[in-house]
C-alpha cells in the first residue's frame, strides 16, 4: 500500500514542483522576450532560442540550491569544478582562460596594438605596456601542472619581447610579481586577481621607468573586506564553499591621500566621471585588475609615481574597449594627458573577441570606439606564427602602416561623434 502511494506521489510531487517553479520562471522570461530585439537571423541561427534557455535556467528557482550541492559534491569525491577552472594545489584555483590556447598568431594582437599605439602618438601621447603574467606562472608550484605554467611563461617573455622589439616602452611586471611572491602573497589563492601586495609591486616598477610627480600621496587605511574568490562559482555557491575548504579571501583596503588632504578620488570620483581628465599627466587604462578598486591598483600607482591617476579601466570589458572608449572620450582627446598606461593581462591575447566591436546601439558611447575595433578586427592574422622579433615588427609595421593613414581619419579633436571617413 505504501509503496502504491508513493508510485503516485512523487510523480504528482515533480510535476506539481516543475509548475511551480515554471510560474516562478516565466514572468522573467517573457519580460527578456519583450526587452531583446532579436531579428529573424537571431531566432534562426539558435542566437534567441539560447537566451531565452539561458534565461530560464538562470531563473529556475532550485537552481543555486542545486548548483550548489552538486557542486559541492563534486568537488569533494572528484576534486574538480565546472568549466571556467583548473584545480591546483592546497586550494589554489586557476583561471582556465590560462591555459587557454592561441587561437590566432599572437602577431595579429600585435598588430592592432601597434596601430593603438601610432594613433596615442600622433596625439602627443606615450604608451606604456604593461602585459601581466599569469597566476598560474607566478605560482606555478601550486598548479601541479607546469606545462601550463611553462606556456604561459613563454607566451608573457614572448610578448614583452616583441612589444619591445616594436619600440613600444613596457614595464616587465612578471619580474616584479615573482620578486615580491617571495616575501608575500601576489595573488589571491581562489580568485583571479592580484593582491594589495601583488599590484604594489608593479606600480613600483612602473614608477621606476617613469617620472616622477610632485605630490606625495601616502596610504590611509579604509576598511577590510572578506570574500569567496571568483573562482569558487565555478566549484560551488558561497553557501556551501566554507563548508568543502573553500576559505573566504580577505583584503585590507585603502585609499591614497595627498599631502595637504587634497584627495584625487574625491574629484573623480569611482573613475567614471572623467570631467578634466588631461588635467592629469597620467591615464590608466585596462582590466578588472586596475578597475577594482577592491584590488588597489590605482591607489599604489598615485603612491609610487607621487601623481594623481586617471582611471578608464573598466571590469568585464577586456583590455581593448576600456582603450578604446579612452580615445574616443572628448575629454580625453581635446587635452590628452603626457602618458598612458595600459595594463593586459597576457591570458586576454589568447582571446580574439577582445578586438571584435561593440554593438554600437546598445552603448552609445563605445560608437565611435566599436567603429575602431572593427578596423581592428578586420587585420588579417597572416603574420609568421613564430614571435622573433624581427618578423613581429615587419609584420606590425606593415599593418600599422595601412591603416594608421585609415585611422587618421579621425577627427579627434571633434567634440562630436568620432567617425571613419
Amino acid at each position: 500500500m505504501i509503496v502504491t502511494i508513493a508510485r503516485m506521489a512523487i510523480p504528482a510531487a515533480l510535476v506539481a514542483y516543475s509548475a511551480w517553479s515554471a510560474a516562478q520562471a516565466l514572468p522573467d522570461v517573457g519580460s527578456r522576450i519583450e526587452q531583446a530585439h532579436w531579428t529573424a537571423k537571431s531566432w534562426l541561427d539558435g542566437e534567441a532560442t539560447a537566451a531565452i534557455d539561458s534565461t530560464w535556467s538562470d531563473t529556475l528557482p532550485h537552481r543555486d540550491f542545486a548548483s550548489g550541492i552538486v557542486g559541492a559534491g563534486r568537488w569533494l569525491a572528484l576534486g574538480e569544478g565546472k568549466e571556467g577552472v583548473v584545480p591546483g594545489r592546497d586550494g589554489w584555483l586557476f583561471t582556465a582562460e590560462e591555459a587557454r590556447s592561441m587561437p590566432e598568431p599572437l602577431s595579429a594582437s600585435l598588430a592592432r596594438i601597434a596601430v593603438l599605439k601610432d594613433t596615442l602618438n600622433e596625439m602627443g601621447v606615450a604608451l606604456t605596456i604593461v602585459p601581466l603574467a599569469g597566476k598560474a606562472d607566478i605560482y606555478r608550484d601550486e598548479t601541479g601542472n607546469l606545462p601550463m605554467a611553462d606556456d604561459l611563461k613563454a607566451r608573457y617573455d614572448d610578448v614583452l619581447a616583441s612589444l619591445r622589439a616594436m619600440g613600444i616602452d613596457t614595464v616587465d611586471s612578471r619580474t616584479a610579481l615573482v620578486h615580491e611572491a617571495k616575501v608575500e602573497q601576489v595573488f589571491y589563492a581562489s580568485d583571479t586577481h592580484w593582491t594589495r601586495e601583488g599590484a604594489a609591486a608593479v606600480a613600483r616598477a612602473i614608477a621606476a621607468d617613469l617620472p616622477q610627480g610632485e605630490t606625495e600621496f601616502t596610504p590611509v587605511e579604509t576598511e577590510t573586506i572578506a570574500f569567496h574568490g571568483d573562482l569558487t562559482k565555478f566549484i560551488t555557491t558561497a553557501d556551501y564553499a566554507d563548508a568543502v575548504g573553500l576559505r573566504e579571501e580577505t583584503a585590507h583596503l585603502f585609499k591614497a591621500e595627498a599631502a595637504g588632504g587634497a584627495d584625487g578620488a574625491d574629484i573623480f570620483g569611482s573613475g567614471d566621471d572623467l570631467f578634466a581628465a588631461a588635467a592629469m599627466p597620467t591615464v590608466l587604462v585596462g582590466t578588472s585588475y586596475s578597475a577594482n578598486p577592491d584590488w588597489s591598483f590605482q591607489e599604489s600607482l598615485k603612491i609610487a609615481l607621487q601623481s594623481d591617476i586617471v582611471n578608464y579601466a573598466q571590469e568585464g570589458r577586456g583590455p581593448v574597449k576600456p582603450f578604446l572608449k579612452m580615445l574616443a572620450d572628448p575629454a580625453f582627446r581635446d587635452t590628452p594627458p603626457k602618458t598612458v598606461i595600459w595594463e593586459i593581462p597576457v591570458r586576454y591575447l589568447s582571446d580574439p573577441t577582445i578586438w571584435e566591436p561593440e554593438e554600437a546601439q546598445k552603448d552609445q558611447p563605445i560608437l565611435a570606439g566599436g567603429m575602431l575595433t572593427d578596423d581592428l578586427a578586420r587585420i588579417e592574422a597572416d603574420v609568421p606564427v613564430t614571435l622573433e622579433a624581427n618578423g613581429i615588427l615587419q609584420a606590425a609595421s606593415l599593418e600599422s602602416e595601412r591603416l594608421t593613414g585609415h585611422l587618421a581619419a579621425l577627427n579627434l579633436n571633434n567634440k562630436g561623434e568620432t567617425h571613419v571617413d
